[in-house]
């Protein structure tokens, strides 16, 4: 594992490097290295997996409905491309409370088995197929130290400083309150539809299972992985695409880690960053 500094029980990957600028890295990502990119994906913990929720629970997954990029909260998110382990991934992000932050989840940049960091991140907003409004690299990026540590999905987020600011005129805030019964949108970019080229998006009610945040019946598959999950508000980031489950009977569930005090600490801790 790269020698990475440590605070509070956050790393920061600072990503500044001579030998890489942002103009290598978006000439990295050629159209041919983006459409063979793998879709990033990350399935419940070994406690989701032996004890579902709702074990007799059959409601297959509601199929998501294409965003209008146009619109809140939709036109904050995009596509992210990052390299781990020699391979190219795509995932999802949000421009989030600062036009040069990003919200994703932390499965995006950190290996949690190996510890491997990514890199040649690019986050391309309203992504449709080979255009996006604009994009970004990452100057740095910063996850709680115990996604690592204890592998738990409860840690499954992260925030990047862009290399520049957005375009977004009002990034997504975020609260710590309780969402348990709320409804809210879930976005992002599945590879089961449009070959991964579109924002989609599901609405649902949360419940709750361990310490995170489920919708029974809701499924983004994989590529959606750090696609916010936003309250009726259409402003309000209360979680993020992190894994998804299928129940004893065939039903499908999934996942976000909460939105509490150490979310915010690590938010905090990125201010010092900038």
């Amino acid at each position: 594992m790269p020698n990475i500094p440590t605070f509070d029980k956050f790393i920061s990957l600072n990503l500044g490097n001579p030998d890489k600028s942002p103009h290598d890295i978006r000439q990295y990502w050629t159209p041919e290295r983006k459409k063979a990119a793998v879709p990033a994906h990350r399935y419940g913990t070994a406690a989701d997996q032996r004890t579902p929720p709702d074990a007799g629970n059959a409601a297959p997954a509601t199929d998501p409905k294409q965003a209008d990029l146009s619109k809140m909260p939709f036109i904050t998110g995009g596509k992210l491309f990052f390299t781990l382990d020699g391979v190219d991934y795509v995932g999802s992000g949000n421009i989030f409370m600062r036009s040069n932050l990003l919200l994703t989840a932390a499965h995006c940049v950190q290996d949690d088995i190996t510890g491997h960091l990514a890199e040649n991140f690019v986050f391309e907003r309203c992504y449709t197929g080979e255009l996006s409004t604009e994009d970004f690299t990452f100057k740095t990026v910063a996850l709680k130290e115990n996604w690592y540590t204890e592998k738990d999905n409860k840690w499954d987020y992260a925030i990047a400083i862009l290399d520049r600011n957005s375009t977004v005129e009002k990034p997504l805030k975020y609260t710590t309150e309780s969402i348990l019964g709320k409804s809210v949108t879930a976005m992002g970019y599945p590879i089961d539809y449009f070959d991964g080229a579109q924002m989609m998006f599901i609405n649902g009610t949360v419940t709750q299972r361990l310490d995170n945040w489920t919708i029974i019946g809701g499924k983004l598959s994989n590529g959606a992985s750090g696609g916010a999950w936003v309250a009726d508000d259409h402003e309000t980031a209360v979680g993020l695409n992190s894994f998804g489950t299928k129940t004893a009977k065939g039903g499908v569930y999934m996942g976000s880690p909460k939105f509490d005090d150490d979310f915010d600490k690590l938010y905090q801790y990125v201010l010092t960053l900038i």
